[in-house]
């Protein structure tokens, strides 16, 4: 159900509301993995995401054109490439982030602290669990 909620595209509009450049949810999702890892070769992106590195060059092509990627060559490897947001990057990142802050808090505002650090400590250990059960052999 929670899957449900979060996918929903009501849900997902509302938390890309009022913010520019309008982005998809792929271009948002992929623009904070850039933002929160610092730098990252455009190989680990497309394996993070499990694309082909092709798809991976044409998602990271349309921040890039926004202006809110930078492409550069890894200086370890002149051969790979090296992507990082810019600071126009960030700052969206950042915006849509506090507009899915802003979400959740009008959504359980009639939660109690006690409710909140209740379901704060199970969806901790339900991630960590799902995070386990995704590094074991199939």
């Amino acid at each position: 159900m929670l899957v449900r909620w979060f996918t929903r595209s009501d849900v997902k509009r509302s938390m890309l509301a009022d913010a520019e450049p309008n982005l998809s949810w792929t271009d948002a999702w992929l623009l904070g993995r850039i933002t929160d890892t610092g730098p990252v070769r455009l190989s680990e992106l497309a394996d993070w995401q499990e694309v082909d590195r092709s798809t991976m060059t044409t998602q990271v092509r349309r921040l890039e054109i926004l202006g809110l990627v930078d492409r550069d060559a890894d200086p370890r490897d002149g051969r790979a490439v090296l992507v990082s947001a810019t600071r126009a990057g960030a700052a969206r990142h950042r915006r849509t982030k506090q507009t899915a802050r802003s979400l959740y808090e009008k959504v359980l505002a009639d939660w109690t602290d006690d409710e909140l650090k209740a379901a704060a400590q199970v969806a901790r250990r339900l991630v960590a669990t799902l995070e386990r059960s995704d590094r074991r052999p199939a």
